[in-house]
């Protein structure tokens, strides 16, 4: 009797597993070149990632779809527990909708991402201090020791020079430059396309170039493309708040939802002609 209770038990436990792990799957034909999609840290919060038709008057790039990404200020959730600690964010310090493509490989490795974005006519960006990531080429956690749990690069809404901007950083590389892709303002209503072309590497010898709208606004040469000791990282596409800490401490209903959409995400290594050796 004991015997088949535990075999139920496990079989349960398989069976729930299993259906967390295909909840948690996003499938799109906005997306090209990954292999896995997943919706990061799910659990325990609402899903407001959608995929959206141009026939009911959402804003596409090209096709039919796209998708939109909407976060509130309660959509703190968590990781799947498989890590060494939860992964949980702080209800009031974090909130995300953010999708999560392939564990990679990187350290020598030559890759483009490219997609478009737009931000919603009603987007509002955050004061207080908050930061809104809007995508990033994260670190993997226990990789090699040392490895910190941060960004080899991301893309962030945050003011600069009295501005909110939309921007590319990166703590890897040893260039200290902020590259200002353009003004949230001016980019509200309208597709922006973006292209990010990066030569993955822990010294000086990488490269970074980022095109907006087909046209090169950054080539950093001779950077350090990887944080320190860190040879792997993930994709991640979508809003992530961070330090909205004080909205929680003074006027948390003033912190509103925000909404980007996201069409045409590509994945994909360079052709012949598109490598570095062979440009200038």
């Amino acid at each position: 009797m004991k015997k088949l209770l535990g075999i139920l038990v496990l079989g349960l436990l398989c069976f729930n597993s299993n259906a967390i792990a295909e909840s948690n799957k996003f499938k799109s034909k906005d997306i090209k070149g990954f292999k896995k999609i997943r919706l990061s840290m799910h659990n325990k919060k609402v899903n407001r990632i959608k995929q959206v038709k141009k026939s009911d008057g959402f804003p596409v790039y090209e096709g039919d779809t796209s998708i939109q990404f909407t976060v509130n200020r309660e959509d703190a959730g968590c990781g799947d527990g498989t890590s060494k600690d939860l992964e949980c964010d702080g209800k009031g310090n974090r909130s995300r909708q953010e999708l999560k493509f392939d564990d990679m490989n990187l350290k020598n490795k030559e890759h483009i991402y490219e997609y478009a974005i737009y931000f919603d006519e009603n987007y509002k960006s955050m004061e207080k201090g908050a930061v809104c990531v809007l995508g990033q080429m994260h670190t993997i956690k226990y990789s090699k020791k040392g490895c910190h749990s941060c960004c080899h690069f991301w893309m962030q809404d945050t003011k600069y020079k009295g501005e909110h901007q939309y921007t590319w950083a990166s703590k890897a590389a040893t260039s200290s430059d902020l590259v200002i892709i353009g003004k949230i303002e001016d980019l509200k209503g309208k597709w922006t396309y973006i292209k990010l072309h990066v030569l993955y590497k822990l010294d000086d010898t990488g490269r970074f170039r980022i095109y907006k709208n087909n046209k090169i606004i950054a080539d950093l040469k001779n950077i350090k493309t990887l944080a320190d000791t860190c040879d792997r990282g993930y994709l991640k596409l979508g809003i992530y708040r961070h330090r909205t800490i004080d909205y929680w401490n003074s006027d948390w209903e003033s912190l509103q939802d925000q909404t980007v959409y996201y069409d045409s995400i590509v994945f994909r290594k360079p052709k012949k002609d598109e490598k570095f050796k062979n440009l200038q």
